[in-house]
């Protein structure tokens, strides 16, 4: 006897889990209806970013940025975003990252805004970057990136700080 069907079955069975299901609405934070609630990291499509503060100091510009949800249900942050300065080409143009600021898991209501900010060199006193037109701004838990247009210098390394609850963040 053939133990092929036998492990064709099992192999089925252990992929079945894995089969993509129909698009359902994802549950309200809550459980409405007395079930398990689902709390997705934020999305870029449910947030719009912003640009609160742009300041110059020596050799160097701090932004922040907010987040906002713009969606119908709460997301859940928790860590640092990914940022990258790009060109007119859209070509990213950063070459590493820093980071600070302790991560704090919290929920982003709709409506609610978060905040990280951003410390770009302007140049050392001997070198001037290129300046790029467009900031990518990827949210903690998503690959896609939200675009805003800001003119900035392409410094060799950028420092970023953990999003926080726009309350938490000083």
């Amino acid at each position: 006897m053939s133990l092929r069907p036998f492990f064709l079955a099992c192999a089925a069975l252990a992929l079945a889990p894995f089969a993509p299901a129909a698009a359902a609405p994802l549950p309200p934070i809550g459980g409405a209806g007395g079930g398990l609630a689902i709390l997705r990291p934020c999305a870029a499509a449910q947030l719009k970013a912003a640009i609160a503060s742009d300041n110059s100091a020596m050799m160097h510009r701090e932004l922040v940025v907010t987040l906002t949800n713009t969606g119908s249900t709460g997301c859940a942050i928790d860590g640092f975003p990914a940022v990258r300065l790009l060109d007119e080409l859209d070509h990213p143009r950063i070459s590493a990252e820093s980071f600070s600021r302790t991560p704090k898991f919290f929920v982003l209501s709709p409506g609610q805004s978060a905040a990280f900010g951003l410390r770009v060199a302007t140049g050392d006193g001997t070198t001037t970057y290129l300046t790029v037109p467009t900031l990518a701004v990827i949210p903690p838990g998503d690959l896609k990136p939200l675009r805003l247009r800001v003119a900035l210098p392409a410094a060799p390394t950028l420092d970023v700080t953990a999003v926080l609850p726009n309350t938490d963040f000083k």
